[in-house]
């Protein structure tokens, strides 16, 4: 599943490397903040297709109908 703890880490990095940059007079600095910043967004999107390849993967192995099936049992207990 998608692993929030990075996703969070990723965006705590993102906004101290927003407050560097609005501090920042040279535009080279500027730059290299921006590309961390990218790179930090980069690593959320993996983390996220990550996660969403592992449910993915899960539902293929239980099956659309063997899904049907426990859906109406859950249904049936309530």
């Amino acid at each position: 599943m998608i692993i929030l703890k990075t996703i969070h880490e990723s965006l705590e990095k993102i906004e101290k490397q927003k407050q560097l940059y609005e501090l920042m007079d040279d535009p080279e600095m500027k730059m290299r903040t921006l590309d961390n910043m990218i790179k930090e967004f980069d690593l959320i999107g993996d983390a996220a297709l990550e996660g969403i390849k592992g449910a993915t993967d899960l539902l293929k192995k239980i099956g659309s109908e063997d899904v049907g099936k426990r859906i109406d049992k859950l249904a049936d207990n309530k």
